[in-house]
């Protein structure tokens, strides 16, 4: 084995916390199963019973059972940065080497297991690829009851895309585009046959019963705004100086369209591990299973970087559930990431970080323009020159034989051990001689963009949750449910002053419901979420969350819910004549559906009928009008309410619309005002007789104005 946890007793509650909270998401476990905290000052380890290791060998959540436990596989396994590095440069040199961290998941696992582990063999390895952890596989001593591995990511050309795309991404869109090309082309070619030669050497390793999980990645970036590209620099400027392009270009920028990208590898790269997992169940002699905590970040806590909360900072105050190690992004020129220290007392206290130049308050922060970049530049030697093609583009990208190949699948059979998988041939790959330069980078570096010890906690956590799964199916038994009481509740009992229009939910509502795919099998406790109709007085949105492992998706039992829930809240109600309604959450069998209406600084108490207020003005060859209105064109901009009704009653005359809803009522209670332009003469037949207001839906009192408006 390779040392115990170093760490303060605070982390570890924090840990059964953490995991109770997983395991009470999967509504698996009463409240015997709470893992109690304890002092480890006060006790040595050797010493420390795990109630998830002496319980009867019939119950699934006991870890009696274990006996050889193993950890194979890349950065996510190792858990660089997390914690303290477990060896150095004249002890344990392997664990060094590797970046295997005290607070990675492997080690939280071993931990929760107890003393009942005879042997660990922790094999994970910060960098390697799939060709590489198959390596790993190969060598391990058999009789396993218990593995655990990530593998994948660094097929998909993490550190590349980290370097091109984000903390060096001074050459250019097209330069980042063939990396996140280049992982797509291996996530289509080559990953999944690695993946599935990766499982099939595990099958004499491991013991009768033995459990194998392979653990999710998760999606790193929060994409509900701009503003981590136009408030926060993820561009790490100084170390241009060794990569320097022959052409300079201003930094990339985290987009919401860029984040995406990232986050849309991620979910392909999970959807295809899931499924390669399904697949290989009937084919190995062991119990193979998928634990995705991808969930966690996205829906349970402010876990992405991005995130609207975030100050760019790291550790950040504003954002405490942050789940990945992140460099340090406010506006500043010359910066480190810092390193967030732990004190026996479990505070964290700032991060130690160096920076030159910060835009003072008030100070506008512009991006790096060339001229500051060549200014910069002429500080440092002049770098080796790079080999870039017409469009500025990194010709290493191209140099491997699985890009210049027709077919890529048949390439990355070709290899002198025919079992093994192929490389993916990334630009940063090891040549014969030389190791990955990844390997070399200081761990302060190596670690962004992997899970901080917050991270490794949910990893750990959702493991633990799916292995007590997979045991109970051993031994015969089906996971421990809580029972589940049903919930109705409406939100304008419960104090709402939100509303919206009948008709626009009854529309929405059939589509999300509809549109809804769920993920696959074995993802512990989903949420689903769609808004409709955004930015205007009818914005709202749908949830649905299950609580327990996924379970097939009841596309009809979601219309009923969000049915009922829409109209058996707020109908037939004598002081709501409008039939506005409020939404509400309904707790039904193992799912959570909800009805959130968004928009709750509308007119109250709510209108009883729609009014408005307009006028005209004669202006000799046309006529300008001016309308406002509450309790009518609300969800729609007015484009099929009043302005369809205008033209249906002048022709194609309207011109010079103009649309918008007020951030609050005005001082008359009005929530929206148009102005468009007519010809002459169209009042009366049009406006001041309400024939358009009650067209659409409204009431205006008639039309004030001129008489030849």
């Amino acid at each position: 084995m390779y040392g115990t946890m170093n760490s303060g007793s605070g982390h570890k509650a924090r840990t059964r916390t953490v995991l109770f909270a997983v395991l009470g998401l999967a509504c698996q476990l009463s409240t015997s199963h709470v893992i109690p905290p304890y002092n480890d000052s006060l006790a040595p380890q050797s010493f420390y019973e795990n109630p998830l290791h002496s319980r009867k060998e019939d119950d699934p959540t006991s870890f009696g059972w274990v006996r050889r436990f193993a950890a194979i596989g890349d950065s996510y396994t190792s858990g660089v940065g997390s914690g303290l590095q477990l060896g150095g440069l004249f002890h344990n040199l392997g664990d060094w080497w590797c970046s295997r961290y005290d607070l990675s998941y492997p080690m939280m696992v071993k931990n929760e297991l107890g003393s009942g582990v005879e042997d660990m063999q922790y094999t994970a390895c910060m960098g390697d690829q799939i060709p590489a952890i198959y390596d790993q596989a190969k060598a391990l001593k058999g009789d396993i009851d218990l593995l655990t591995l990530t593998a994948g990511g660094n097929d998909l050309c993490l550190a590349d895309i980290i370097k091109n795309c984000v903390v060096l991404p001074f050459f250019g869109e097209e330069s980042c585009n063939e990396i996140l090309k280049k992982a797509k082309d291996n996530l289509d070619n080559i990953v999944g046959d690695g993946i599935s030669q990766l499982l099939t050497a595990l099958d004499d390793k491991m013991a009768k019963d033995g459990i194998v999980v392979y653990n999710s990645y998760a999606q790193f970036f929060n994409t509900e705004n701009e503003d981590c590209a136009t408030k926060q620099s993820w561009a790490l400027t100084p170390w241009i100086v060794y990569v320097w392009p022959d052409k300079l270009q201003t930094p990339l920028t985290m987009t919401v369209a860029r984040r995406k990208k990232f986050n849309e590898l991620t979910v392909g790269l999970n959807d295809l591990i899931r499924k390669k997992v399904n697949d290989m169940k009937g084919k190995v002699k062991y119990n193979l299973g998928f634990s995705s905590w991808d969930v966690w970040p996205s829906e349970s806590v402010k876990g992405r970087m991005c995130d609207p909360s975030s100050t760019g900072s790291y550790p950040d105050p504003k954002q405490p559930d942050l789940l990945f190690f992140k460099p340090d992004t406010r506006n500043t020129w010359f910066k480190l990431p810092g390193k967030k220290r732990r004190v026996e007392d479990d505070q964290e206290v700032e991060a130690e970080e160096k920076i030159v130049h910060s835009p003072q308050e008030g100070e506008a922060f512009a991006p790096l323009t060339k001229e500051d970049l060549e200014q910069l530049r002429a500080a440092f030697p002049e770098p080796p020159k790079r080999d870039l093609d017409s469009r500025g583009v990194d010709r290493s990208i191209y140099r491997s034989s699985l890009w210049n190949s027709v077919n890529p699948s048949a390439a990355a059979l070709k290899k002198l051990d025919a079992r093994a998988p192929s490389p993916p041939g990334c630009p940063g790959d090891p040549g014969p001689w030389m190791p990955n330069l990844g390997k070399f980078l200081p761990d302060f570096f190596g670690r962004i963009f992997h899970p901080n010890e917050d991270g490794h906690n949910a990893m750990a956590s959702f493991m633990v949750a799916k292995t007590i799964d997979m045991r109970a199916k051993v031994l015969g038994l089906s996971p421990e449910v809580c029972k589940i009481t049903d919930e109705f509740k409406c939100s304008k009992k419960d104090g709402g002053k939100a509303y919206a229009t009948a008709n626009t939910l009854d529309e929405t509502y059939k589509k999300f419901c509809e549109d809804l795919k769920p993920p696959g099998d074995d993802v512990y406790g989903w949420t689903k979420k769609q808004k409709y109709y955004e930015g205007t007085l009818d914005e709202h949105e749908y949830v649905l969350s299950l609580e327990v492992p996924a379970q097939k998706y009841d596309k009809q039992q979601c219309l009923d819910s969000m049915e009922r829930i829409i109209h058996g809240c707020d109908g037939s109600d004598p002081e709501n004549p409008m039939n506005w309604k409020f939404g509400g959450k309904w707790k039904r069998d193992e799912y959570t559906y909800e009805v959130n209406i968004k928009r709750d600084n509308r007119p109250w108490p709510a209108p009883k009928e729609a009014d408005g207020w307009c006028k005209g003005k004669y202006k000799f060859l046309f006529s300008d009008f001016e309308m406002k209105g509450k309790g009518w064109s609300s969800w729609d901009y007015g484009q099929d309410t009043l302005l369809k009704k205008a033209r249906d009653c002048l022709g194609k005359g309207v011109t010079k619309w103009k649309f918008e809803y007020f951030d609050k009522p005005d001082e008359d209670g009005y929530e929206w005002k148009s102005t468009f332009r007519t010809p002459v003469f169209v009042s009366n037949r049009c406006f001041r007789n309400n024939k358009v207001a009650f067209g659409a839906g409204g009431f205006t009192h008639g039309c004030t104005g001129d008489s030849g408006a």
